[in-house]
């Protein structure tokens, strides 16, 4: 777990992705992830908080937002079995996230860690990369950034 407060330590890092230096922040997310489980959701979810913040503002009371994939080469609706599965996951619990299904994000996290190996190390930081970009691009629109 991060030595410092951490979420002093997830705004560092967005601000480095913020201003065009994620890589920058990589190495402020290495604590949560060898920090087990709960800090990895943790940052996870901290993540995903911030890509929903401003869309669930203008969300119409009582509407909830959906997940479409896009199959690149025809634009029509794609099955989101073909991305890999740490974007996929990354999908699915920001979604589940901004929905405020607690219980579905948790799931979707566990499932996909759960087999503990080498390859699901590899989904999560995948899947950690992709929250971080989303709330890079959420929060540069918030605030009128460019880059």
């Amino acid at each position: 777990m991060p030595q410092d407060d951490p979420s002093e330590t997830i705004m560092a890092a967005l601000a480095h992705g913020m201003t065009g230096h994620p890589e920058k922040a990589s190495p402020l997310f290495e604590p949560f992830i060898t920090g087990g489980p709960a800090s990895a959701m943790g940052l996870c979810a901290a993540l995903a908080e911030m890509s929903a913040i401003t869309p669930r503002k203008t969300l119409p009371k009582g509407d909830a937002f959906g997940l479409l994939v896009l199959d690149a080469t025809t634009g029509k609706p794609g099955d989101i079995a073909v991305l890999p599965p740490g974007i996929r996951f990354a999908a699915q619990f920001s979604t589940a996230w901004a929905n405020n299904e607690r219980d579905t994000a948790h799931a979707l996290f566990n499932a996909l860690v759960r087999p503990g190996d080498e390859q699901a190390a590899e989904a999560l930081a995948d899947g950690i990369r992709a929250l971080f970009d989303m709330a890079v691009v959420s929060l540069n629109e918030m605030t009128g950034r460019t880059s």
